[in-house]
């Protein structure tokens, strides 16, 4: 029974110097935060306006353009 006790007896001491410890961990987001497409100027939103954004928006590097939101903008997108 003496191995049993002293077993027992470890196991705990153990359990409590990991419950007693001090952990200093901090947590780091990796997702990052989503950011609105920019939005170079009003338009009416008229498929010639679309047309016009698009290739605004391509002269700039980005892939897409279109018309939307109130008020109506040309919003680029990658």
């Amino acid at each position: 029974m003496g191995i049993g006790k002293t077993s027992i007896a470890i196991f705990f001491v153990v359990i409590l110097t990991i419950s007693i410890s001090n952990h200093n961990v901090s947590a780091v987001t990796v997702i990052e935060k989503a950011t609105p497409p920019p939005c170079l100027f009003l338009c009416n939103g008229f498929p010639l306006n679309n047309f016009a954004c698009w290739r605004d928006c391509g002269l700039k590097g980005y892939y897409d353009g279109r018309c939307g939101g109130n008020p109506s903008r040309c919003c680029c997108r990658n």
